[in-house]
């Protein structure tokens, strides 16, 4: 357990990556599918809590063909002019809530020119939904998303296109947010994103961890005596993860936040945070990229892979890596997933 992070205010861990500007920057995807629109409502939650500005983003898709036939250049027009239409009607409605807001549109691939946009701007947060256009499949992320979230630098919220979150509302209603956390200080980057929203929606925080207990006992040659040291250690553990989160919980009561704690031992942290989601009306979940088992060679750990292909309910993943950390995890990922006659080349190109 890392006991030094109470000398630091978890509201400011170390780590932290810091907003690019006095207003950060959201960007929110929309294919005008209903199913993106799901998007909206937590695109303008996240606004008010950050202070930031939305940016609507809607791509046009093209045939990518240069030589269009005067029909299919007409064809292109006239969807480019409703896309257009449809991003005026989308600003009207949400600067009638007094959000600073504009709007794109790109002609391209969706993921390309998303991804094209992040890289050439500012983005602090990205909002997308599981699904659009193409409607909801047998994958729970549409091939579009997963190629977004596996290559952005940027934060992101992840909305399930399910009946549940297809609403007219404007602004979404979160009453109880999980924040799942190790005993890492990476860990507690989610916690600042986490409070901000719950201040706005004045909603209570669940701080959840799992003590992931030794799994000796299958093994018929550790004596008996050598077991009951392993349950001892649990139990310790357990006390002084229940001592650590209190702390931390009492800070941000100070803080005017309503907030729990649930330590228990649990073979699987994702399992505990799937029970806890569907026994205890979690409707929101805000974690870090990474924990204590993640490294800065993949974009997320174990558990923020698992959450974000599976969530149940809308979920926020707080990115730890900078723009350069996940550039370098991402080329080193490319290089590790090549054939091993084109790493060679690579490596007789370097020479």
């Amino acid at each position: 357990m890392e006991n030094d992070a109470l000398s630091n205010d978890p509201l400011n861990p170390p780590g932290a990556r810091q907003a690019s500007s006095s207003m950060p920057r959201i960007l929110v995807c929309l294919d005008r599918s209903g199913l993106s629109e799901t998007v909206l409502s937590y695109a303008v939650m996240l606004a008010r809590a950050t202070g930031g500005i939305l940016t609507l983003f809607n791509v046009v898709e093209s045939s990518g063909n240069t030589s269009m036939k005067s029909h299919d250049a007409l064809v292109w027009e006239l969807k480019r002019h409703e896309a257009l239409q449809y991003m005026d009607q989308l600003l009207e409605r949400i600067e009638r809530l007094d959000i600073p807001v504009d709007a794109q549109v790109g002609e391209g691939r969706a993921a390309e020119q998303i991804l094209s946009f992040v890289r050439q701007h500012p983005v602090d947060f990205l909002i997308l939904a599981s699904h659009g256009t193409h409607g909801l499949a047998e994958w729970s992320l549409s091939s579009t998303a997963t190629k977004i979230i596996g290559h952005t630098p940027s934060s992101f919220i992840i909305v399930p296109a399910t009946p549940a979150y297809q609403h007219t509302q404007q602004e979404s209603c979160v009453r109880r947010i999980l924040v799942p956390l190790d005993d890492s200080l990476r860990s507690l980057v989610a916690l600042p994103a986490a409070v901000r929203i719950a201040k706005q929606q004045h909603a209570e925080l669940v701080l959840v961890h799992a003590i992931e207990p030794a799994s000796f006992h299958h093994y018929s040659r550790v004596a008996r005596a050598d077991r009951k040291i392993v349950d001892t250690a649990t139990s310790i553990l357990e006390s002084v993860a229940q001592d650590y989160f209190r702390q931390i919980a009492a800070r941000l009561k100070g803080e005017g936040i309503k907030v729990s704690v649930i330590v228990t031992p649990r073979p699987s942290s994702v399992d505990l945070i799937y029970e806890i989601v569907a026994s205890e009306d979690i409707d929101f979940v805000v974690l870090a990229a990474h924990g204590s088992s993640g490294s800065g060679q993949f974009p997320f750990a174990r558990t923020s892979t698992h959450l974000i292909s599976h969530a149940p309910v809308p979920l926020l993943v707080v990115q730890d890596l900078d723009r350069e950390q996940m550039s370098r995890c991402l080329r080193k990922r490319r290089y590790d997933s090549a054939p091993t006659k084109r790493r060679e080349s690579m490596l007789d190109d370097a020479y």
